[in-house]
């Protein structure tokens, strides 16, 4: 017979999810709370936990990402650096809306390259339909405001269920991609 082993859950431990389930659940029932400030602080409990975990998971479709990689490989301006950043992306994707939680230069310090290179890739991922990008107008900027990244569901994403249903139908489909 084989040996089953568990991770012993300390009373504590048990109680910090606890917490952490109940302070997520507090911050997306919130009244008011703006949708970035709500994700990040989401994003932020999410990344806790799985830190105690050990994992966090993320449904990927194998054959959209290797289409991707290999569009990256043969298409981009900096096909080593690009799969690199399209990697990174994976890591930082926020649970409940799939938004990229790093900003720009912080993908770029992630990276090892230029804020303005991360500009280009992320541009060419949204060419084919891999990445959404919205503006998000921020006071006292001029310009069409600052670039906040999706995630295409159709790709990848966290959610599970009837949530990914709606997200991956509301999704703009790939332009490159066929879906599996």
């Amino acid at each position: 017979m084989a040996a089953t082993l568990r991770r012993l859950r300390t009373r504590a431990d048990r109680l910090r999810a606890e917490q952490a389930d109940a302070l997520r659940q507090l911050v997306l029932e919130y009244p008011g709370l703006p949708e970035r400030p709500r994700g990040e602080i989401v994003a932020a409990i999410d990344r806790q936990a799985a830190a105690e975990n050990g994992w966090t998971f993320v449904m990927l479709s194998p054959s959209q990402n290797k289409a991707v990689a290999r569009w990256l490989a043969e298409n981009s301006e900096r096909p080593q650096k690009a799969m690199l950043l399209w990697a990174e992306l994976f890591d930082h994707l926020c649970r409940d809306t799939g938004e990229i939680s790093l900003t720009r230069d912080e993908l770029a310090e992630a990276v090892g390259i230029a804020p303005t290179s991360v500009s280009e890739v992320m541009r060419e991922l949204e060419s084919i339909g891999a990445i959404v990008t919205r503006r998000e107008r921020v006071p006292g900027m001029r310009g069409p405001g600052r670039a906040v990244y999706f995630m295409n569901p159709n790709v990848a994403t966290n959610l599970s269920g009837g949530a990914r249903d709606k997200a991956q139908a509301e999704a703009p489909k790939l332009r490159l991609v066929e879906p599996a």
